[in-house]
């Protein structure tokens, strides 16, 4: 009877330790999954809540003042974009893409309006996949985006003027995109890019994150997990490697008090471009500050500098 019962004791803790292996196993899937959709399908910030923002941070600015015109441009696989072009007073042909950062939507880019206008530019501003007005949509940070900028781009040419002159801007998510834009085999052609905090690979910004809070370990999972799901590879959102024998003008932005993406990051992707680049750092900005922490002239007059040294006119 006793080695009966300690056969059975023994299948007990046995099926006990599986119970738990399983269990165990269920929660790291769970929180993998989890980590995985908070990425690509983010709570995204409403059109209201942008307003309201950039109004209480006084970056609103003469937005309201300027006449503009909303369409929707047919972005990869026919995804549809949100888009309002923002007229320049005085009649130009000179025009500028601004896209947004990560949860932000097309009024979020406002606080850039200003400067461009100010500059003699038509101001372009856009929901990017998954975010504003558009459908809900797999958000990648930069490699179906930067597809969504290669059609608008296109169709911005289509629209106003095979020789009008066009640049880039973006902010965050938005640098990474227009930067990614430049890839070879995008075949974007545009005048410029200002890249203000964007990241040089998105891997490598999540692992740093990730490792900070003593989870780093759990990112290949997450990896395979965006992958498998969602059809992308976290490592290929790389802006660093998209620039490599870019030839097109960029100047970079970035807050050296930028916590969330370091201001490393701008120069890992200034040393990889080919062409003429410029690293602006802007002392006490955090992330995504830099427009705020300088005021409108001071931010203009990095652009506008810029502009000059690169004989844009």
């Amino acid at each position: 009877p006793y080695t009966t019962l300690f056969r059975s004791m023994k299948k007990i803790r046995i099926g006990i330790v599986i119970v738990l292996i399983l269990l165990a196993i269920g929660f790291y899937c769970s929180f993998i999954l989890g980590k995985a959709s908070q990425i690509a399908y983010p709570n995204i910030s409403t059109l209201e809540k942008e307003i309201e923002w950039e109004k209480e941070h006084d970056l609103w600015g003469n937005f309201d003042s300027y006449e503009k015109g909303e369409y929707v441009v047919r972005g990869y696989n026919d995804y549809e974009l949100h888009v309002t072009l923002v007229k320049n007073p005085v009649e130009s042909d000179k025009y500028v893409i601004i896209s947004h950062g990560f949860k932000s939507n097309r009024y979020g880019a406002v606080k850039y309006v200003d400067s461009y206008i100010n500059l003699g530019f038509n101001c372009i501003i856009y929901d990017m996949r998954g975010h504003g007005e558009n459908e809900k949509a797999i958000v990648s940070l930069g490699q179906y985006e930067s597809l969504d900028l290669e059609k608008i781009v296109e169709n911005t040419y289509i629209k106003y003027g095979e020789n009008i002159k066009l640049g880039l801007h973006g902010e965050s998510m938005g640098a990474a995109t227009s930067m990614m834009a430049m890839d070879k085999a995008k075949n974007v052609d545009v005048d410029f890019v200002v890249a203000d905090c964007g990241f040089a690979n998105l891997y490598d910004l999540l692992y740093k994150a990730y490792d900070v809070a003593k989870v780093g370990g759990v990112l290949p999972s997450i990896n395979i997990a965006m992958k498998l799901r969602y059809g992308y590879d976290l490592k290929k959102t790389s802006p660093k490697d998209a620039l490599i024998g870019n030839e097109t003008p960029i100047c970079f932005i970035h807050g050296e008090a930028d916590n969330y993406i370091l201001p490393e990051n701008s120069e890992i992707n200034k040393a990889a471009t080919a062409g003429y680049s410029e690293l602006n750092l802007v002392p006490e900005a955090a992330h995504g500050k830099s427009r705020e922490v300088l005021g409108e002239e001071a931010y203009r007059n990095i652009i506008g500098n810029f502009l000059n040294n690169i004989d844009f006119k």
